[in-house]
Formats: C-alpha cells, sequence, structure tokens
C-alpha cells in the first residue's frame, strides 16, 4: 500500500480496497485540503476504526469517501486504539457513499447540533451517534478473575494495544511476527485467563497460559497454545503485543523454563543483600523472583551482575533491584531462585496448532512440484546419452541396437572424458566440497551446545562464502558474539570444535 498520495490520483475507494486486499495493518490519515481530517484503522485488512471532525465509525468513513481532494499518508507502524466503531463492510461503506453523496457529505455537520439539542429535541438521534463509544478495551480492560498473570512481564515498545481478539486474524498475526523477525511477546488477557507468547528473532520459545483453575494451574508449552489459540479464535479478551530487547526475552525464558535452584524463602529470614552478594560471587546467571501482597518483583542476573529488575507496579527496566528488594519488607513475601542450565529447550512448534488455520493461506502457493515429464519412449533426450552412444559406437561399431552387454564395461575409461564437461574443474583456491553440507553440520553444532541461543552463530555461518576462507572468518566471530547466560569460553570452546570439524573435511 502506497504510504502517501493525492486522493486526485488515487482515490479514497481504491486506497480502502487495496488495505483489504494487502491485508494491511496501520493508520490511514487522510486531508481534503479544506481543514478536514480523518483517520482509519486497520488491522491486517479489516477497517475496525474510523474518526473524522467529531464523527465516528461508519459515517465518518462514508463522509471522507465523499471528499473531492487532498491527501492522504499511510502510516504502518502507528499504535492502533482498541475502539472498533465500524460496522459495514468496505463495499457496503462505498455504496452508501455513492448513493447519497449529498446527504453523507452533509452528515457530519447534523450530528454536533443534535448532541447539544438531544435533551429536549432529538433524544433518540443522539443514540444513532453511538459510534465513537466501544471503548471497552481501555475502560474495560480485563482482567483475569484469578488476578494473576504467567510471569510479570516488563515494559517495553508497545506495537498493539488492548486488540480485541473478535477481529485479530491469529494465524495471521503470529506469520506476520515470523517474517518480521519478531522479538518481545504476545500477551492474552480475558475475564477467566492470561496467557503470554515469548518471541525471539520470529521464533516462539514458549507460551504460558493460566487459567486459575486451581493455585498452581500454569499451563505451558503445546498445551497451552492450544487453549491461548482457543480463547483468541473465540473472540475471548484483548491481545498486547510488545517488543523487547534479545536479552530480556532470554532472561524471561529462563525464568518460565529453569529449574529452581531456591525456593519458598521467607523474606522475613532472608536477608536479601547478602544473598545477592552471594549468587554475585558465584557468577550465578538466572532470577531471583520476589512475591509479596503488594506485588511481585523479578531480579535477572548474569554472571552475577544484575542486568535488570522491575516489579509488577513498576514495569520499567532499572538496573538497581532497589524496588524488588522493597516488597522484601513484607515479612511473608516468599523467593525463588532459579539458576540457568545449559539444556537445550525445544522451541514451540505453532505450526502445528494453528496449521490448520492458515493453511489455506500459507500452504496454497507451496504446491507440490509438478511431476516431471515422462521419459522419452525410445531415442534418449539427454546431451549426455547421446555423446556416450557416439563414443561407444566409435569403439564398437557393431551390435548398435544391442541392450548394454559386458562388452560396455572396458568401454567406461573411454567413455568418461565424454562426461567430465559436467562436473565443475577443481578450484585452485582449494578442494571441492560440499558447502551446504558442512554449514548445516556447523549450525546442528551450534544448536547442540546452545540450543534456542543458537540463532546468532547460525546466522553467521548461513551467512559465511562457501569456501574454507569464508567458513573460517565466520568462525573465528562465535567468540565475539554476545549472548545473555553464555560464557565467552563457551562461545571459544564451540569455535575450536568447529575448526576441527571442518578441517577433518579436507
Amino acid at each position: 500500500m502506497q504510504s502517501q498520495g493525492s486522493l486526485a490520483e488515487t482515490s479514497l475507494k481504491s486506497l480502502l480496497e487495496a488495505a483489504q486486499g494487502e491485508r494491511s495493518t496501520g493508520t490511514l490519515t487522510i486531508r481534503n485540503g479544506s481543514g478536514k481530517s480523518a483517520s482509519l484503522y486497520f488491522l491486517f485488512g479489516h477497517l475496525f476504526h474510523a474518526q473524522s471532525d467529531g464523527i465516528a465509525g461508519d459515517a465518518a468513513v462514508v463522509s471522507a469517501l465523499n471528499w473531492p481532494g487532498g491527501e492522504f499518508e499511510f502510516d504502518p507502524k502507528a499504535k492502533l486504539p482498541s475502539d472498533e466503531t465500524v460496522k459495514a463492510g468496505i463495499p457496503e461503506l462505498v455504496q452508501a457513499a455513492e448513493s447519497t453523496p449529498e446527504e453523507a457529505a452533509e452528515a457530519p455537520k447534523q450530528h454536533k447540533p443534535d448532541a447539544e439539542e438531544a435533551p429536549r429535541d432529538h433524544p433518540v438521534a443522539e443514540r444513532k451517534v453511538e459510534a465513537p463509544q466501544p471503548r471497552r478495551g481501555v475502560k474495560h480492560r480485563p482482567q483475569p478473575k484469578h488476578g494473576r498473570e504467567p510471569i510479570p512481564v516488563p515494559a517495553g515498545q508497545v506495537i498493539y494495544d488492548s486488540l480485541k481478539t473478535s477481529f485479530v486474524d491469529f494465524p495471521r498475526l503470529i506469520t506476520t511476527l515470523e517474517k518480521e523477525g519478531y522479538t518481545g511477546y504476545v500477551r492474552l488477557l480475558t475475564d477467566d485467563a492470561s496467557g503470554l507468547i515469548l518471541f525471539r528473532e520470529g521464533l516462539a520459545l514458549e507460551c504460558m497460559y493460566d487459567a486459575g483453575e486451581e493455585p498452581s494451574g500454569l499451563v505451558l508449552g503445546k498445551q497451552a497454545l492450544q487453549r491461548f489459540n482457543d480463547d483468541v479464535t473465540a473472540g475471548h479478551g484483548v491481545l498486547d503485543v510488545v517488543g523487547l530487547s534479545a536479552e530480556l526475552i532470554d532472561g524471561l525464558h529462563e525464568l518460565t523454563v529453569s529449574r529452581p535452584m531456591y525456593t519458598e524463602l521467607y523474606a522475613s529470614w532472608v536477608d536479601m543483600k547478602a544473598l545477592l552478594k552471594f549468587l554475585n560471587d558465584r557468577k550465578l546467571s538466572g532470577s531471583v523472583m520476589i512475591r509479596s501482597g503488594g506485588g511481585t518483583g523479578v531480579i535477572i542476573l548474569s554472571e552475577g551482575d544484575v542486568a535488570g529488575a522491575y516489579t509488577s507496579e513498576s514495569r520499567d527496566i532499572s538496573d538497581k533491584p532497589d524496588r524488588a528488594l522493597a516488597l522484601c519488607e513484607d515479612p511473608n513475601a516468599m523467593i525463588e531462585i532459579k539458576s540457568a542450565d545449559s539444556t537445550t529447550h525445544t522451541p514451540l512448534d505453532i505450526d502445528e496448532v494453528v496449521a490448520a488455520q492458515r493453511a489455506s493461506a500459507s500452504r496454497a502457493p507451496q504446491a507440490a512440484p509438478a511431476p516431471p515429464p515422462p521419459p522419452p519412449p525410445a531415442e534418449p533426450a539427454t546431451s549426455q546419452i547421446p555423446v556416450i552412444q557416439q563414443q561407444a559406437t566409435a569403439t564398437y561399431p557393431v551390435q548398435p541396437r544391442q541392450a548394454p552387454t559386458p562388452p560396455s564395461v572396458p568401454a567406461m575409461p573411454n567413455i568418461a572424458p565424454a562426461v567430465a564437461p559436467t562436473t565443475p574443474p577443481a578450484s585452485a583456491s582449494g578442494p571441492q566440497l560440499d558447502w551446504a553440507a558442512i554449514v548445516a553440520e556447523l549450525q546442528a553444532m551450534a544448536e547442540d551446545s546452545l540450543g534456542n541461543r543458537a540463532r546468532k552463530v547460525k546466522d553467521i555461518l548461513g551467512a559465511a562464502d562457501p569456501s574454507i576462507q569464508g567458513i573460517e572468518a565466520a568462525i573465528d566471530q562465535v567468540p565475539s558474539i554476545s549472548l545473555l547466560f553464555v560464557d565467552s569460553s563457551r562461545l571459544e570452546q564451540l569455535a575450536q570444535e568447529m575448526r576441527a570439524r571442518l578441517k577433518s573435511h579436507y
């Protein structure tokens, strides 16, 4: 969809149809040049909200469709509101504007005085302007009855806030996040449950779902994703999409999947400053969680140092743990410490759950390849076979119609020179190797050693020049990569093992 332009060259009708056809997400702002403006909001091609000079919903769209000219601009990164005021589809809105252009253009002017005269003259007319009223996403944001969240998440870059699941195409949303290499989280809030999906560079690391069915009712993995998906498909609650740094997402992932080191420690008998000093001396990478009546605090540690700290009441990330430690003033606060480990945690297979829903959109283009043409009935069709036959005929001029027989075996040395040109000549820079297989082998080594943190290493290897020098240069970069909870000595050891494996191929 065009980012900006003139309505004289591209009509609003064409823009609406383009947004719908391209399943665009963002805000379309139009100005008619006489002081009027309108904002139209799209989510995956669905026009769900519009506002213009005091009116909203269908009336705002119909009015704008009748503007004779103006300019427009489209912002795909704009924050979307939670209002849902547009009820009709784009074809119906266009038809309404074309059928009564005069009345539609004047409609906005008639609603403003109605609002003032409503108490005496037009009580029903005010009800017709209910379009701007649905602000439930903001005023009545769902809060699970059990009052918990899977894990407290910090504040970040808000991409979408309080999106109503009733008009969210969940498989399409997931596909978009995967393609854009999204790093952050998707949070679901309903009246009965809460859910969270952690993404790192487009890869879903983990899903958590808490329906409050029992005190420890947190569900993880595929089962959690299935229930998350069922709620969104049924239109329950709202979604938040928030971007975070890769380091914080790694920390949240460890907070979810790592095994507890110390648990059920009461704040009344724990010296927290001494405990943090102990963890610092031990160079612990992991997390400290404090749960109290006043909220939950999280301290993420990297090699014993505080990488970030926040609380459920103050989500902003701090490099000092003071606000989280303040929760320990409650003597009944519970403290849990988790240590990051080297266990490989298999990423979540989202396609396993939503594949059926997005099959027509994402898999239809990937039709099975056309079957190869049938072999010719009699005469050879390739260039190699005639060459071989000519060579064989020159050596054995008799029996041209005879099927392959033992006499053809001694002729193979004579045939080889004719086939040789199909094989690339040996390179002067080194031996001929299957570089794709070697890179895949080295990437598998990184996966085995680093688990879900191997993404950066695999990307560097995948982008390397297919040569000994290119692969060696990529391996040399491995020790300098910064990965949360991964010591540089571990990366150096991995690089040495990769160099040894590479040398074994030549």
